[in-house]
């Protein structure tokens, strides 16, 4: 990373070989100093960023495409999910499966840790968001959230009074929603979007949403 003329100018740094067909998320562990990758090839991989992108880990315990992934706010587990429907937890200090969740009725496409380290969130293609449990390991709710595909899920982060208050989602269904992480209610509806609403994030001064959607904008809600 440089700066030239006010302007941040970004260079490739390294090249992480590996994976066997498409890749499809990307996530930094807490720390900084490594990333996690999914793929269609089956497998999730942690890679080492600081000594130039060394494989520290291949995990192959899917059967089906893995798409999402997540890590604790703790940086000892990782999340990930599959189009088999299912939802794995991996213990970053085994490297190994530390439970798997079981409930979505179709591809599960994100995941999220809670910002208190309590909960796990998962959303996909059956239009459902759904809370886990890590302390008893065991489905907490179930939300009917919307009535197409879940694009993104993401919390309230670093964000003042209102760091984890709320979750929020986006759809195929033309909507963003903001969820309540007290009693997992709606709390409100975006609607402006034509068409599919690809991503959603909360801005860090915690006065606004961020949407995009295949309509080629970018909308900023407060």
């Amino acid at each position: 990373e440089k700066c030239q003329d006010n302007r941040f100018v970004f260079e490739e740094a390294a090249v992480l070989k590996g994976h066997q067909a498409r890749l499809c998320n990307v996530a930094f562990h807490p720390s900084g100093r490594y990333v996690g990758t999914t793929s269609f090839d089956h497998t999730w991989r942690l890679w080492d960023i600081e000594s130039g992108g060394k494989e520290l880990l291949l995990q192959d315990g899917h059967w089906k495409e893995v798409y999402g992934i997540a890590f604790h706010t703790d940086g000892s587990l990782c999340s990930t999910t599959d189009f088999g429907s299912v939802v794995q937890l991996w213990d970053l200090r085994t490297g190994k499966s530390a439970c798997h969740f079981l409930g979505h009725a179709k591809r599960v496409l994100c995941t999220q840790f809670s910002p208190n380290g309590f909960q796990l969130c998962t959303a996909g293609d059956d239009g459902t968001i759904k809370i886990w449990d890590l302390r008893s390991r065991k489905q907490y709710a179930s939300i009917p959230a919307h009535s197409k595909l879940i694009t993104q899920i993401n919390f309230a982060h670093n964000c003042g009074h209102q760091n984890g208050e709320y979750l929020t989602s986006s759809s195929f269904d033309g909507t963003g929603k903001v969820w309540s992480t007290r009693d997992w209610k709606l709390i409100s509806t975006l609607r402006g979007h034509e068409g599919k609403v690809m991503g959603i994030d909360v801005l860090p001064s915690d006065d606004g949403i961020v949407t995009c959607g295949y309509d080629k904008t970018l909308k900023i809600w407060s």
